[in-house]
């Protein structure tokens, strides 16, 4: 199978150099030589592997790994540069925390040697799963919970987490929603899974209530499941049959999820409202909708996308609009939430702002349920990879 790879490199030589390499591995090599022609030419990033120099003109590697994180592009990136290896480091962590795949460094002068091995490991890995897999997942519950901390800003306390599903595959590991969330939007499975989440999640909320542990637990939505027939039913079965307090349940809804009726989308919400459930407006500012959402559906928190939140200690622009969503908030009586608190300076502006409640990979990463109970006892400071273990 031929698959594509792009050079992102502003040097003749070395974007010749690296596409002769490549060919002979069985890629289908682009080139663009910085940020200017890619978004000139959007579909150079069809692609399922990037080399990335970090010098690129009057942009950088770290511009373009902005830009890839804004477009969730899922492609495996080997920084090559003749940089630093701390200057390699630090793009390589800065991917890491948007959720790229960051293959590693490869000095340029190593390219004719050490682009092979890079390769090599990257074949060996699995292909991508289909939707015959992940039904079969659904049905074998191969799928899991990792809950991530919420942090009230102002006491310290855990008031609640988010419930973010993962997927146990005998073959291929651990997956992570990227690997498989556009996969069942595509194929028609983002409903069952939807459901299949609630459940994981009602399901250990009822035992957290049974051991008198007081967590709020958020679970994402999309508009498909708002809109679906007869959801209102199906969901109250649901919190019947684990007898949970509807109260401590926040259903997370992204504004760029596509809500077509606000009119239908009101009516449910209310009804879910009225039931004691909680409703987020997630990502907020990232979308095109969100003020009108905002004005027509009863939310009561309102959370903070972690594009502003993880840029408030050095980018004026960013804390501009990071305080006026706290300001809005405040206005309209709604909980704020900052999502991807990364630093402790992040930490205390937030604080010092109003902001009512974080989480990110500062408080806590996301763990699974015995490694939180752990981490809520000892405050230790597990990761997911402890969670997993």
């Amino acid at each position: 199978m031929i698959r594509n790879a792009l050079v992102i490199d502003d040097d003749a030589d070395i974007q010749l150099l690296s596409t002769m390499l490549l060919q002979k591995q069985g890629y289908n090599v682009a080139t663009a030589g910085g940020l200017g022609e890619l978004a000139r030419q959007p579909s150079l990033l069809n692609t399922e592997l990037i080399l990335l120099d970090l010098g690129l003109g009057e942009f950088t590697g770290l511009d373009i790994i902005d830009y890839l994180h804004d477009l969730r592009l899922n492609a495996a990136i080997i920084v090559t540069s003749g940089c630093s290896e701390e200057a390699a480091a630090h793009t390589i962590e800065s991917g890491n925390q948007k959720g790229l795949c960051m293959l590693g460094f490869l000095p340029k002068t190593k390219l004719m040697t050490g682009l092979a091995p890079f390769i090599d490991s990257l074949k060996q890995s699995s292909k991508p799963p289909v939707k015959a897999e992940l039904e079969k997942a659904l049905r074998d519950r191969e799928l899991f919970l990792a809950f991530q901390p919420k942090q009230d800003l102002h006491t310290g306390n855990i008031t609640g987490v988010e419930a973010l599903v993962r997927w146990q595959d005998p073959q291929r590991g651990v997956l992570y929603p990227d690997s498989f969330i556009p996969l069942a939007e595509k194929q028609d499975l983002i409903l069952p899974l939807t459901w299949h989440v609630i459940e994981l999640a009602l399901a250990q909320q009822a035992r957290w209530q049974s051991e008198g542990i007081d967590l709020n637990v958020a679970i994402n939505v999309p508009a498909a499941f708002i809109q679906a027939e007869g959801m209102l039913a199906t969901f109250d079965r649901l919190t019947q049959r684990h007898r949970i307090s509807l109260d401590k349940i926040t259903l997370e809804l992204t504004e760029s999820a596509g809500i077509e009726c606000l009119g239908y989308a009101r009516h449910v919400l209310e009804t879910l409202r009225r039931k004691g459930c909680q409703l987020a407006l997630d990502d907020f500012g990232t979308g095109y909708s969100s003020m009108v959402q905002l004005y027509r559906l009863p939310f009561t928190e309102l959370k903070i996308d972690k594009s502003f939140v993880s840029r408030i200690d050095h980018d004026d622009d960013a804390r501009a609009i990071t305080l006026s969503i706290i300001d809005l908030g405040k206005r309209l009586g709604l909980k704020v939430v900052a999502e991807g608190i990364e630093t402790s300076c992040q930490h205390t502006l937030l604080s010092q702002y109003g902001c009512t409640l974080g989480q990110g990979y500062f408080i806590a990463r996301p763990l699974a349920r015995h490694a939180l109970d752990t981490w809520l006892t000892s405050d230790g400071p597990l990761d997911e990879t402890c969670a997993l273990s």
